[in-house]
């Protein structure tokens, strides 16, 4: 499946991905200086350029720091304009808590539109999921796995292959029961029957 990557201006711990011919890369405000870091150059550079200078080029967008949305919303706006059903952040994470918050929300409003928006980094990712999330388990792996109801109840929580299971269980989003399961070194599955759930992967060393 072609990705879109955005890169972000947040803190920044490298490219983990493979990027291919189909795929295309947007570098958000200052995310530009890590793609530059990473060895990555942009398909397209977007931002109001209030955190950093404004790089020359022809696929530099800039916009009115004057408006109603992140720099990264708009990186994901175009990913949107241009067809991608699949996209994967980086940079969007730690640094100020009010603009990870924002990418998670802004995951979910392109999720109810039927995008998948990821949000990685070098010991966390996060997923939102509304059908099911399958896990091929590998023998480097050493993460814990918590759950976070985005909807006001997600209904029909199944987990299978973790320390903690569940079976057709409704989460409500102010119950904090799904935080720091742990993986059993085989493959899992988390499914929801209906409802919007966050899914997030930590490294233990951290």
């Amino acid at each position: 499946m072609k990705t879109c990557y955005i890169i972000a201006g947040g803190e920044f711990d490298g490219f983990f991905d493979q990027i291919n011919e189909e795929d295309m890369v947007i570098a958000a405000d200052k995310g530009y200086i890590h793609a530059r870091e990473a060895g990555i150059t942009p398909t397209m550079i977007i931002g109001d350029f209030d955190s950093s200078n404004q790089p020359e080029g022809d696929l530099v967008i800039k916009l009115n720091p004057i408006k109603d949305y992140t720099d990264t919303k708009a990186a994901l706006m175009v990913a949107e304009d241009w067809g991608y059903k699949n996209i994967v952040i980086y940079g969007g994470l730690g640094g100020r808590d009010s603009h990870t918050f924002a990418n998670i929300s802004n995951a979910l409003e392109f999720k109810k539109k039927g995008i998948n928006v990821a949000l990685k980094s070098k010991n966390k990712s996060f997923y939102i999921v509304d059908d099911e999330l399958t896990y091929d388990f590998k023998d480097e792996d050493d993460f814990y796995v918590s759950i976070f109801a985005l909807s006001e109840i997600v209904k029909g929580v199944d987990i299978k292959g973790l320390y903690y299971e569940l079976n057709n269980f409704d989460l409500a989003n102010d119950n904090a029961l799904g935080v720091s399961n742990e993986t059993v070194k085989k493959d899992f599955k988390i499914s929801v029957a209906s409802g919007y759930l966050l899914i997030i992967f930590e490294d233990r060393s951290i």
